[in-house]
């Protein structure tokens, strides 16, 4: 039985983890998230706290690439000490979805950006930014990593209504299915629209370069 599993329903863990989890794999442990990485430490959520983490010397050890590594939107499985003020990371659960892509240069590696994901805000702005191949790099990242993409296109006050819809045509283009909801900061049109897609314990993230208005 997991303690406490109210708390962690709230920042995100449903049913398909609790299907996929081995009751055995509890004995001994709490369950928590990986909130932000800090190079060889972590924050942690267990769904009241946040609370610094270190990994297992057998992680550590055992790890043969960035995949065997905890990212942001894991849950794992760790042992809390000195009130909940410190924790140690035993083991990743097995994982919904990963987001990651190659990491620059010759050698082949993999760079993880978050796990667990479920949808994915794909956002560019209706100015010089807008780059229908770099929407469509980012589509294909999201799409193999088993998550759901919405493109939301910020900056919307810079055009017509008449170009608006046809940088949206653009795009559907690529994707039919894409779901695109423009929205402008400046104006805060297109706001509650964007706010209608958000719904309790699902995760999301943002994508796209930086200036977009994410």
């Amino acid at each position: 039985m997991i303690k406490d599993l109210k708390n962690i329903e709230k920042i995100g863990f449903d049913g398909w983890f609790l299907d996929h989890l081995d009751p055995q794999s509890l004995v001994g442990f709490d369950i928590a998230r990986v909130m932000a990485v800090h190079k060889d430490r972590y924050t942690i959520d267990n769904g009241q706290d946040d609370v610094l983490a270190e990994l297992v010397g057998k992680i550590l050890f055992s790890a043969e690439s960035p995949l065997d590594y905890p990212t942001v939107g894991d849950w794992v499985l760790v042992n809390f000490y000195d009130e909940n003020t410190y924790a140690v990371i035993h083991d990743i659960l097995p994982r919904r979805s990963l987001l990651k892509r190659k990491t620059p240069g010759k050698k082949i590696d993999l760079q993880l950006i978050a796990a667990n994901i479920d949808v994915a805000f794909i956002v560019q702005s209706l100015d010089e930014n807008f780059n229908l191949r770099r929407l469509e790099r980012y589509l294909v990242m999201v799409n193999e990593s088993n998550i759901k993409p919405v493109a939301l296109l910020s900056k919307s006050d810079l055009l017509s209504q008449n170009e608006i819809e046809t940088k949206v045509s653009e795009i559907r283009e690529i994707m039919p299915t894409l779901l695109v909801q423009p929205f402008s900061n400046e104006y805060e049109t297109g706001f509650k629209k964007v706010n209608a897609l958000l719904k309790p314990g699902q995760t999301y993230c943002l994508l796209g370069s930086s200036g977009v208005g994410k």
